[in-house]
């Protein structure tokens, strides 16, 4: 690997670190010198080769970034919430992840959304846009705190009373997608004292994945992985080529998040129709048991006709596909969560041999057991 030897200035969140931990494996491949500032107080004067940056819009930051252009210092950009300003950019791929979390809403049948933020940048306007790309329920609410505070934004006490009235105001089940985890936290925490029980009431769903604030609540927070890592060695690897005087094939490049880490905070489908409920209850309580509609009926004590109709009506699929729906749900935790053999989890989700749930699964997904386990 060439050595550079380049001087980079690096000014943006160390929350989370993985940006961090990207940028510094591109700098070890070319032996930059790092020098890091906190992003909102740059320093006034700073003579180098290139500039690292999350331009948010803070007035200090904004005055440095135009006097590094001016100069002809590269500048590259890690977040999208200033795209007035022209500057390269590799951030994470904000519209992916709002379809990312209404498709996960949308396979656990809610109908009601809000999206929730005690912020408010361009990069909130891609996630919602993204989200209501993909969104199949009523019409996406948006809570930004913002936009409701005006000089009051840093007043948390009137910001929960007016998150528990916007819970308190909307349709349960209700589903929340949340900009990151620590908003996750702030709609949990107002959950609590609404006594709404998550997920069941309300689900919740963060951005980060970061495990520190997802694995530590009263209920665990599931959360979007957004690849903070990638995006720390695209945006350094894009200023390497720009300092050693490269050109770029595009000034936005956008990485993709790894995907959902599902946890308790989502660990439910939607139901709406209380006649229904007990029959699904049925089926969460009997998933690993040979189980089918007649099965369902009898238990219940309900004519087998009222059952089909029932389920028809409310879910729009029979009682068979519910079944199976459910089935793939559990063996995905499974997968997720533990090392348990293939034959095992056929066996705890009522699949009568490890070969009839591999091909099931694969059918379902697009993937075997084996290769969504490990992606």
């Amino acid at each position: 690997m060439i050595q550079s030897n380049h001087e980079v200035l690096i000014l943006i969140s160390a929350d989370p670190p993985h940006r961090f931990e990207g940028i510094a494996r591109l700098a070890g491949e070319h032996g930059w010198h790092i020098r890091t500032e906190a992003r909102r107080s740059p320093p006034k004067d700073w003579q180098g080769d290139g500039v690292l940056a999350m331009l948010d819009g803070s007035p200090a930051l904004m005055d440095f970034a135009r006097r590094i252009r001016r100069r002809g210092i590269p500048l590259v950009d890690l977040i999208e919430d200033c795209p007035e300003f022209k500057v390269p950019r590799v951030a994470g791929d904000n519209p992916e992840i709002g379809r990312l979390a209404a498709a996960h809403f949308n396979e656990r049948d809610f109908r009601h959304a809000a999206f929730f933020s005690v912020r408010h940048h361009h990069s909130h306007d891609l996630r919602i846009a993204g989200f209501n790309e993909v969104w199949r329920g009523a019409p996406l609410a948006v809570w930004l705190w913002p936009d409701e505070a005006g000089d009051a934004s840093d007043d948390w006490r009137k910001m929960s009373a007016w998150l528990a009235a916007k819970l308190t105001s909307m349709p349960k089940p209700l589903a929340i997608f949340c900009w990151n985890d620590y908003d996750a936290t702030h709609v949990l925490n107002a959950c609590r004292r609404l006594e709404l029980n998550v997920p069941n009431d309300v689900a919740l769903l963060g951005v980060d994945n970061n495990a520190v604030i997802c694995e530590h609540q009263i209920v665990n927070l599931s959360s979007i992985a957004h690849d903070h890592a990638r995006v720390g060695y695209l945006a350094a690897a894009t200023l390497e080529r720009l300092m050693s005087g490269g050109t770029l094939k595009s000034d936005l490049v956008r990485v993709k998040p790894k995907g959902i880490v599902t946890r308790e905070s989502t660990e439910t489908f939607a139901v709406y129709d209380p006649e229904l409920q007990p029959a699904i209850d049925f089926i969460t309580r009997n998933l690993s048991r040979p189980l089918g509609a007649a099965q369902i009926a009898a238990a219940l004590k309900i004519p087998r006709i009222r059952l089909d109709r029932l389920f028809a009506a409310k879910l729009g699929r029979s009682a068979g596909a519910e079944i199976a729906r459910r089935r793939i749900a559990a063996a995905k935790k499974l997968l997720d969560r533990t090392d348990l053999p293939l034959a095992e989890i056929a066996s705890r989700c009522g699949y009568c041999h490890a070969s009839f749930f591999i091909r099931t699964f694969k059918k379902a997904t697009g993937k075997t057991p084996t290769a969504y386990r490990t992606r």
